[in-house]
């Protein structure tokens, strides 16, 4: 075995429990996400559709990261585990909660 063999099989079996993780936000996430909008869409208070627009582009977005979570868990690509992480945290940067009042 290789010195580079052996670094990938480092790097791949630290990527499972990553990919476990980035699984588990993602399932919570896109939940909590669907919840937000049928709570909305159900009150429609003031801004609701702020949130519910939000809440469309955030499931897609959140659909999209758990399936390249569930990728993550079966390969070495740390490039698109750092992509998905960095979509999880804009998601959670635009929330319209933090900006409107």
């Amino acid at each position: 075995m290789t010195p580079a063999q052996r670094r990938e099989g480092r790097i791949g079996f630290t990527m499972l429990p990553v990919g476990i993780v980035l699984v588990a936000a993602a399932m919570i996430g896109s939940i909590a996400v669907f919840a937000l909008a049928l709570f909305h869409l159900a009150t429609q208070d003031a801004n609701w559709g702020w949130y519910v627009g939000w809440s469309v582009l955030a499931l897609a977005l959140g659909v999209r990261n758990l399936v390249r979570s569930l990728q993550t868990m079966a390969a070495l690509d740390v490039g698109g585990t750092l992509v998905t992480i960095a979509l999880s945290v804009g998601i959670v940067a635009t929330y319209p909660g933090w900006w409107l009042s």
